[in-house]
């Protein structure tokens, strides 16, 4: 074989193996959609919430749920054949109707949350694992149905609420702990309403509206009016409600008007515009209520926290114990003080670590400990005020706009609340055991974000975070826009030279947190890297410095992932916003190694935590909400769902197998080719005749 021709040959190779190199194992193929008419959404209260994905009967086969604008619940049965051919509609199983069975009124009964859980506590042998489906209503209609979507019961909560709101928080959990002997399974509901303009409602509704307050009207001026103030009171706090699983008769309730003392003042309700309910207020001791400070570890454990939007309130249950603080030697005429903010170390009680006995035994009892937990119980408890076994929950913690707030499970009593910062990312970003605030700032919008804890102004395009709540200290404050080609400058400091950019345009979501490793053991959901995601499509990482403060740059990389929405009023939205999605991504169900999923208007990307695109997926249609990640085809993969104005999109995760072992032998072919190469270049120059000499 000719030098050139090999050299030909081993091009083709390395070109062949690189592309495979970037191309990566696995991509995400059009698989199924369901179409909808589109509707008009003038008011952030008239969104439907996200489909659910569950297996309502247990057949080892999930279906997709979801809600529609005439009051449906529609089951999908999602697929991944054809996935080469595009889209194919998906089939509809079933359907449930939310309105009344006698009057077919749709005031009213509009779905803003659903969720799927299990709650029987004992399930026969052989029997497959069925679940309920839980809806709460625009009227606050609370509706469950059995696996075969059989209405179980219904419960109205209307009256603790004014007509003219709409929900700006509402969250579902559902679990098979009970609270009371013969129950079957627990679910609690907890939301929040919001005045709404009249402008903006049904007409339909506003007269339905009118005759029911004409008819409060008739009764009594008195009840009228104790039910006006106590409606007005109950939009400022979040209230919750705990059900029976299968009859649904009510087990507790948390209103709002038993939370805390009324003020008079509106400022003082806001965290803004009063700093004494930042450090004083907020951490108020109620009737049997302790400081937050009291669980710091628990509370870590329940992170990271964000809220955007109303489908970012969450409800989850966990157990809270107060945090044990080192004992030490007391010496005579010195007080000991025990600082909030730095984390002690953690001894279990029973046990001294200076002894080897007491730590052999500790050590043979988190063996055995850890043994359980991987078995599946064959018993759940009822829950009680005497509950303390610490491997059943004793809380429910609600994520919600203004934070977090921990109710004790078994008498819906609040243990904690723990006001934060709206907006941004509140996680232990640096792993020492100090909840920290990511900031990240955009420019669209004439509002300036001040940093928590201080009054300096974040500059658009920048990202700052802090420790501490209330802060205590400036973590870093670094840029997440595009560098200059000479890295000397950025985007935020050209306008020195002359040279201004648009930032009026530019949005940013709210930034990730991915697991690092590097060696040491950390809590779940802390230390890691934080990612920031412009409208631009910039994907920015920074992982924390030494010792905790400041950041090092990690990589930024520029995708498709852009969009652009314009400036609204709080609550409205207009028919074409557009609603980015950066998370954390597991390829795999139960994968330990996270990814980075960032999606805009048209494109998505999957990036992995080196900073490179592993995967894009490019979108039929603008989201209305953030992309959902379930493994909707059963094969343990995780798969991806667009919700857009007109359906319901499914993206189902291919591997390729073959790509690695296809490039393995390219690579053994370009070494072959290498050898053959040289051995011909010797033999060539030991076959050269040599020059006679002449005399």
């Amino acid at each position: 074989m000719r030098k050139r021709d090999l050299a030909i040959l081993m091009l083709s190779a390395f070109a062949i193996f690189f592309s495979l190199q970037h191309e990566g194992d696995f991509s995400f193929r059009e698989a199924w959609m369901h179409l909808t008419d589109e509707y008009p959404i003038k008011y952030e209260g008239d969104r439907l919430p996200p489909p659910v994905v569950a297996d309502l009967n247990g057949d080892g086969k999930k279906e997709v749920l979801v809600a529609t604008h005439d009051a449906k619940i529609l089951v999908l049965e999602p697929h991944s054949r054809r996935v080469d051919e595009g889209f194919s509609h998906a089939r509809v199983l079933t359907e449930a109707s939310l309105l009344p069975a006698k009057v077919r009124i749709s005031s009213g009964r509009r779905p803003v949350a659903m969720a799927t859980g299990v709650i029987d506590r004992h399930p026969r042998q052989g029997q497959p694992v069925t679940q309920v489906l839980v809806v709460v209503t625009s009227g606050w209609s609370v509706l469950c149905f059995d696996h075969n979507l059989n209405k179980l019961w219904e419960a109205n909560l209307q009256e603790d609420f004014p007509h003219n709101a709409h929900h700006r928080e509402i969250a579902i959990s559902i679990t098979n702990y009970t609270l009371k002997h013969g129950d079957s399974g627990l679910i609690i509901v907890g939301g929040r309403m919001e005045m709404q303009s009249h402008i903006f409602m049904d007409p339909f509704e506003e007269i339905g509206i009118a005759e029911k307050n004409a008819e409060q009207h008739r009764r009594s001026a008195t009840e009228k009016e104790a039910s006006e103030n106590s409606g007005s009171i109950d939009l400022r706090h979040f209230a919750f409600y705990a059900f029976a699983g299968r009859s649904g008769l009510p087990r507790w309730s948390r209103k709002n008007e038993n939370i805390e003392a009324h003020s008079s003042d509106a400022s003082q309700l806001i965290p803004q515009h009063n700093y004494k309910l930042d450090v004083h207020s907020l951490n108020a001791r109620h009737p049997g209520e302790f400081e937050c400070r009291e669980f710091r570890e628990s509370i870590l454990g329940v992170m990271p926290h964000h809220w955007d939007r109303r489908e970012d309130t969450v409800l989850e249950l966990a157990h809270f114990r107060r945090h044990k603080r080192k004992a030490l030697k007391k010496t005579s005429g010195k007080s000991v003080n025990y600082p909030f903010h730095k984390p002690e170390e953690n001894h279990p009680p029973g046990k001294d670590s200076s002894k080897r006995i007491p730590k052999i035994i500790g050590t043979a009892a988190n063996i055995a400990g850890s043994a359980k937990t991987k078995k599946p119980l064959p018993y759940v408890p009822t829950i009680t005020n005497y509950t303390k076994l610490w491997w059943l929950p004793n809380v429910v913690v609600a994520h919600q706009k203004e934070g977090i707030e921990a109710l004790h499970l078994a008498s819906g009593r609040t243990i904690c609340k723990l006001h934060l910062q709206e907006g941004g990312l509140h996680a232990d970003i640096n792993g020492d055991g100090v909840l920290d605030h990511v900031q990240a700032v955009g420019g669209n919008g004439a509002e300036r974000t001040v940093v928590s804890g201080s009054m300096e102004v974040i500059q658009p395009c920048w990202a700052v975070a802090t420790s501490g709540v209330p802060v205590r200290e400036q973590l870093f404050n670094a840029s997440i826009c595009h560098f200059s080609p000479f890295n000397y400058f950025q985007h935020g400091e050209l306008s020195r030279f002359g040279r201004t950019p648009d930032m009026a345009s530019l949005e940013v979501a709210t930034p990730i947190l991915i697991s690092r490793k590097d060696g040491h053991r950390h809590r779940k959901g802390s230390h890691g890297d934080v990612v920031f995601l412009t409208n631009r499509g910039e994907v920015t990482s920074y992982s924390p410095g030494l010792h905790g403060h400041g950041a090092d740059w990690q990589w930024q990389i520029t995708t498709g992932a852009t969009w652009s929405n314009l400036p609204s009023p709080s609550g409205m939205m207009d028919a074409g916003t557009v609603i980015p999605t950066l998370k954390a991504i597991d390829l795999r169900v139960g994968a330990t190694q996270e990814m980075v999923l960032a999606a805009g208007e048209q494109e998505a990307v999957v990036i992995s935590p080196g900073g490179s695109v592993q995967a894009s997926i490019e979108l039929p249609a603008s989201p209305t909400h953030a992309l959902i990640t379930e493994d909707f085809s059963n094969d343990g993969l995780t798969d991806i769902i667009l919700v857009t104005s007109t359906g319901v999109y499914g993206f189902v995760q291919t591997r390729q197998p073959g790509a690695l072992f296809f490039s393995t032998l390219v690579g053994c072919l370009i070494l072959v080719m290498g050898v053959i190469f040289v051995t011909q270049h010797l033999n060539s120059i030991k076959g050269k005749p040599r020059p006679s000499a002449t005399r």
